[in-house]
């Protein structure tokens, strides 16, 4: 399958010298997580933002990305998963003859690739996630995901996930004002979840089904790891 089937053609741009709130409050209105600053110049996403924040007073230029990658439309879109697992990015600008006209993310192949058989999710399972107690407030797991350069928080109750935090729900809590509230008031429920014998197709399944980029991994007790969209790709680009 090619990129120009999977792309996104509508880009959505912010001035470099805009300010973190406003890149933040058209990221959380559009429900995208990446932002093309002026003509190219770089990229912003959603994670430079709530790390870059320092109160609001930076502008996009001061946390985006300049070093872009590019790839072409006519590319293979397992070639594209193949490259984000190189450099550990999580979308490639498409451009034609030097001019972008696309972006692709890992949402995007996540929903046209898959695992080939015989790779359980116990295999590939991130086994120290970033997790939480209720009470913790977002300004403590803001520090803690940049600490770890983590995009999510599983909330624990009794040895088990009660919640998910996510950097977008960070981000909006940030723009509420409720970055001294605790995450138990921002976290999503229900809690999609997988099992380590789980096929890590099923896990790419119900990531496509739910619309999330993350799984804790569980069994009857206890929470075990996490598995996201990055880690599945890179099994996906072998």
């Amino acid at each position: 399958m090619k990129i120009s089937d999977v792309m996104t053609g509508k880009l959505v741009r912010v001035d470099p010298r805009s300010s973190l709130k406003e890149a933040l409050t058209l990221m959380l209105e559009r429900n995208i997580r990446r932002l093309i600053v002026g003509n190219a110049q770089g990229i912003v996403t959603i994670r430079d933002l709530v790390y870059g924040w320092d109160n609001g007073n930076k502008v996009v230029e001061e946390v985006m990305n300049r070093d872009l990658l590019m790839i072409s439309p006519e590319a293979d879109a397992k070639q594209a998963s193949k490259i984000m697992t190189k450099k550990g990015v999580g979308s490639l600008l498409v451009a034609r003859d030097e001019e972008v006209v696309g972006i692709v993310t890992e949402r995007d192949l996540l929903r046209v690739l898959t695992v080939s058989e015989g790779v359980n999710v116990g295999d590939v399972m991130h086994v120290d996630p970033l997790i939480s107690a209720p009470e913790t407030t977002v300004l403590e797991i803001i520090k803690a995901m940049k600490d770890n350069w983590e995009r999510h928080a599983i909330v624990v109750e009794d040895n088990l996930p009660s919640g998910i935090v996510s950097i977008r729900d960070v981000g909006r809590a940030i723009l509420e004002g409720k970055v001294n509230s605790p995450v138990s008031g921002i976290m999503k429920r229900p809690v999609f979840r997988t099992t380590p014998d789980s096929s890590l197709e099923i896990a790419r399944k119900i990531m496509v089904q739910e619309n999330v980029g993350f799984l804790p991994v569980v069994d009857s007790r206890a929470l075990l790891g996490s598995v996201e969209e990055r880690e599945i790709l890179a099994v996906i680009s072998i």
